[in-house]
């Protein structure tokens, strides 16, 4: 697990986790959707339901962890666009980049293993590049890895919307879990002071 450097607005607490991912079925079980399987665990583990905002542009749902409320969304639009649910939400919210957390796929790192960065930049992410230009930076990415491509004759983009093999797909239940502790962690304790807690 790598940490980029924090700027000062990370001590904001966190109020809406957004988890990436392209709508429709043909995109289910894709690597680059594995924001949204996170944010089904996170809602499934705390009896929520999603609802469709139609004014968003999303899904989402609300949870409590430690006697805070936070929104959990799932942005409709495919990944190019995430930015604009998203703008919607914070909009309605009333929301500062600071009060977000995105969870996405990345391909530079290990499946399985996870880096979280606040600093601007997109590392190549369309969503989150989207995102950035809708809301500017100060939001924190909890980056997940997905691996790298290992075959050259597919395309990074064939390769985000494959399917994971059956053996990740075995591992995927206890990363996800993993994964859902630490992001409670860092909600409850901040992102700064919950890097001292989390699950590496």
């Amino acid at each position: 697990m790598n940490v980029d450097a924090f700027e000062n607005n990370t001590n904001k607490s966190i109020r809406l986790v957004v988890g990436l991912g392209n709508p429709g079925i043909r995109y289910v079980n894709t690597r680059h959707n594995i924001g949204f399987y996170l944010l089904d665990e996170i809602a499934q583990s705390n009896a929520c339901v999603w609802q469709f905002n139609k004014s968003w542009q999303a899904y989402a749902t609300s949870v409590i962890l430690n006697s805070t409320k936070i929104q959990l969304l799932k942005p409709q639009m495919f990944m190019n666009l995430s930015g604009l649910p998203v703008q919607a939400a914070c909009h309605y919210l009333k929301l500062e980049p600071a009060n977000i957390l995105i969870v996405c796929d990345d391909t530079s790192i290990e499946f399985g293993k996870f880096k979280i960065s606040t600093l601007p930049g997109s590392a190549g992410h369309k969503g989150i590049k989207h995102i950035a230009q809708c809301l500017g930076s100060g939001f924190t990415r909890y980056r997940m890895g997905v691996g790298g491509k290992k075959n050259t004759d597919i395309t990074l983009s064939a390769f985000v919307l494959s399917q994971f093999t059956s053996e990740e797909q075995g591992c995927l239940p206890f990363i996800l879990q993993k994964f859902k502790k630490n992001l409670e962690v860092l909600i409850d304790k901040g992102v700064v002071k919950g890097m001292n807690f989390i699950e590496r």
